[in-house]
């Protein structure tokens, strides 16, 4: 079990349990009471909540079920981050901390596979979009993540088809870490297609998520991970989404967290996501490369890692269309 600071493994143990008990619904309140409280006494909370059962299908205590995640996440090559780390609070996390909604409420710990450095480094960029991504989206992703990564930024998305994968493989290709926030338990790969491109972002970035190894996926995670992604991003570009896309709920995670959003307004069916929130307000348009990192540089300026040339305005004609297709 790896930490980025020294934890005991008693301790480590009493955030476990409170993670997997955080998962229960009839834990959940009490969890977040014990880890929300002024200096918490996590070990006491552990003990009394880690004596009850997972449900009432369940013959295991929490407890019992903790251990079995340390045990397995140490078999995968994973391991827990705690609000005791001092990662932790450079992820953004602590934004989340609101009443009005479970799924506003910042994670008890996160399980991660993959290098301790992407995940506390402070310079981080969303890019996420829709599964169904057109020629023409596909391009605008490879020109905006490049253009991030050539610059050193860390990127992070959803892992899901379409925008989200084009922008991990590009910072993949440019050699920059990149975060890929999973839905699924930390050792699980959901797309399972996409198996060999979440191995290649354990290598040099990380996996994050929510729940221990070998929890299913269901809309409700999928849900929680969104607000994840918005939390752990300084801001978020939407190269392409349609109106149905579940990009447009991390879009108002986003907002509700005070991070800018970025939309290119697109000619495409698959673009209307963007044009809706760019019409409500919910999100600035962006014309081109040089936009997204003007925005960027209102907020604070990243070293460059090469300086960036005169970009012109995102193209929407054939020659663009036809380049993406051969990608």
């Amino acid at each position: 079990m790896h930490t980025i600071a020294p934890v005991s493994d008693t301790r480590l143990r009493a955030w476990a349990i409170l993670a997997r008990a955080a998962l229960t619904a009839t834990a959940y309140a009490d969890v977040v009471v014990a880890t929300r409280a002024v200096a918490p006494d996590i070990e006491a909370a552990a003990e009394q909540i880690g004596a009850r059962t997972a449900g009432p299908d369940s013959r295991d205590s929490l407890a019992a079920l903790a251990d079995r995640d340390l045990v397995r996440a140490e078999r995968a090559g994973a391991w827990l981050l705690t609000p005791d780390d001092p990662a932790w609070t450079g992820l953004g996390f602590d934004d989340l901390d609101a009443r009005d909604s479970r799924y506003l409420e910042a994670p008890i710990a996160v399980w991660v596979r993959g290098t301790i450095d992407p995940v506390s480094v402070l310079t981080r960029v969303g890019v996420i979009g829709t599964q169904a991504v057109t020629p023409y989206g596909a391009a605008l992703t490879s020109e905006i993540a490049g253009a991030l990564a050539a610059r050193g930024v860390h990127i992070v998305s959803g892992g899901s088809y379409g925008v989200d994968v084009l922008a991990h493989r590009t910072a993949l290709d440019h050699g920059v870490p990149t975060t890929l926030v999973s839905a699924a338990g930390i050792d699980r790969v959901y797309p399972t297609s996409l198996a060999q491109v979440f191995d290649a972002v354990t290598e040099t970035g990380a996996i994050v998520s929510e729940y221990p190894p070998c929890e299913e996926i269901d809309r409700a995670r999928l849900i929680a991970r969104n607000r994840l992604v918005a939390a752990m991003s300084r801001q978020l570009v939407i190269p392409e989404a349609g109106v149905r896309s579940g990009t447009l709920s991390t879009a108002r995670w986003a907002r509700r967290l005070h991070r800018p959003v970025l939309a290119v307004p697109g000619p495409t069916a698959a673009s209307r996501g963007c044009g809706q929130l760019i019409s409500d307000g919910h999100a600035r348009p962006v014309h081109s490369v040089a936009d997204v990192l003007a925005a960027l540089d209102e907020t604070a300026d990243p070293e460059p890692r090469h300086p960036h040339s005169c970009i012109p305005r995102f193209g929407s004609g054939r020659d663009r269309i036809e380049d993406a297709t051969v990608r």
